[in-house]
């Protein structure tokens, strides 16, 4: 008798479905929150990590130890993938939020260069490379085990939340950093204040690891494995038997990869070194920005699971591609206020395809591999895109003289998403694949 896992999974409480949420998305919160930290203070940290007589020469040894976690991004995913395709779901995301929370208390425990010398950018570089592998593992096997546990009629709308986590976690490491800025001398910042926002990943990490134990396997991955439908080399199988909807997912994921780091991260620089705006017009706008991008997500997620998945995806890259360059202008201005507008002006026309971005890839593999097909998926574009997001957008207004040009790489990436949209199925009123 074939056991099958149940079309929608209604059977399954609200409960355990919230338990499922949060478990998975804790990780996802840790990731992007390390993130926006380290960013904000990586003049503090090339000082005390990179000393060197050439503050630039130090400040880019400092975003190059940022870069090594990119880097490590697609090995995690293949090795967190086929753990998780082959052995389940729990286990490897209880190991990824186990190692993102404790390389992000290294970081912040982490001895500076003068009291244990090379010893220390060394450690540093070795943290993010852990970091970016268990980030590698994480994304994709965090998606899988909210799908699988989602109702059908629901799975856009908890996928969402992953997405509004995301958000919360740069709208949070961006408070904290500005507040701790405002509130601390630049001594006592250097001394030990900067080290604080580093050391939330304790009990973040053990909540997170408290929560996952605590859940069951997927109903799918335990419904495959109970039909002996598991692949014994998963990696290899999804690329083999997937490669189009591989190719499709990254198409798909490429505007959140760029729209994530140009719009939320890089933009306090931008506004700040670029443009001439005050760091506390920067950051507040910044701030702001999030906030109403985050209030938009479980709207246009709900709505994902009535109306559909590609009307959201359709409108979202067609609305980035009339949009962008105009709020670009917008952020040249003398005004605060419109300043405010063109971000959240970008931040409501990326909202509805960023809201089921996740969903959308987690329908395209089926249960054999799809913890495989979504890491390659979320990891590749944003590995490649998403970490040299800064760097192109500073190249390219050196290029054009123009300092609305990073809007031309928003641009171009909407119309590669917009054509995957175009070619991904509709998969919001079906079940999930299971072969």
């Amino acid at each position: 008798m074939t056991v099958r896992a149940p079309a929608g999974e209604t059977e399954l409480e609200a409960t355990q479905r919230r338990k499922a949420i949060l478990a998975a998305c804790i990780g996802n919160f840790i990731e992007y929150y390390d993130f926006v930290v380290y960013g904000y203070f990586a003049s503090v940290i090339a000082k005390l990590f990179f000393p060197s007589s050439d503050t630039a020469a130090s400040l880019l040894l400092t975003f190059a130890a940022f870069a090594v976690s990119y880097a490590a991004r697609p090995i995690g995913a293949l090795i967190f993938s086929h753990l998780g395709d082959k052995h389940g779901r729990r286990t490897p995301l209880a190991v990824s939020v186990i190692l993102i929370a404790v390389s992000t208390t290294v970081i912040g425990l982490l001895p500076t260069h003068a009291q244990i010398g090379v010893a220390a950018p060394l450690v540093l570089t070795f943290a993010r490379m852990v970091q970016g592998i268990s980030v590698g593992g994480e994304y994709g096997g965090a998606t899988s085990f909210i799908s699988e546990y989602s109702a059908r009629r629901k799975r856009g709308y908890y996928t969402g939340w992953q997405t509004f986590t995301i958000g919360l976690a740069l709208f949070t490491g961006g408070a904290v950093a500005t507040i701790l800025s405002a509130s601390l001398s630049d001594a006592a910042l250097s001394s030990w204040g900067w080290r604080l926002p580093f050391l939330v990943g304790v009990p973040l990490g053990l909540v997170g690891l408290y929560l996952r134990m605590r859940l069951d396997e997927t109903p799918h991955f335990a419904a495959a494995r109970a039909n002996a439908d598991v692949v014994r080399a998963p990696v290899l199988a999804g690329i083999k038997q997937q490669w189009r909807s591989l190719v499709i997912g990254m198409g798909v994921v490429v505007t959140p990869a760029i729209c994530v780091y140009i719009l939320f991260v890089y933009t306090p620089t931008y506004l700040g070194q670029v443009l001439g705006h005050s760091r506390f017009e920067a950051q507040a706008a910044n701030l702001i920005a999030l906030a109403f991008y985050c209030a938009l997500i479980p709207c246009f997620a709900r709505l994902s699971d009535r109306i559909g998945r590609k009307p959201l995806m359709v409108a979202g890259t067609v609305a980035l591609v009339a949009v962008t360059y105009p709020a670009f202008l917008m952020l040249g201005s003398g005004d605060f206020l419109v300043v405010v507008l063109g971000l959240c002006l970008l931040g409501l026309a990326f909202a509805p395809h960023s809201a089921v971005m996740l969903a959308v890839v987690a329908e395209l593999f089926p249960t054999t591999v799809r913890y495989t097909g979504l890491s390659l998926s979320l990891n590749i574009p944003v590995t490649l895109l998403g970490g040299t997001a800064p760097l192109i957008a500073t190249a390219l207004i050196s290029w054009s003289g123009t300092t609305a040009a990073p809007a031309f790489f928003v641009i171009a990436g909407a119309i590669v998403s917009l054509v995957a949209a175009f070619a991904a199925p509709e998969t919001a009123h079906s079940d999930l694949r299971t072969a």
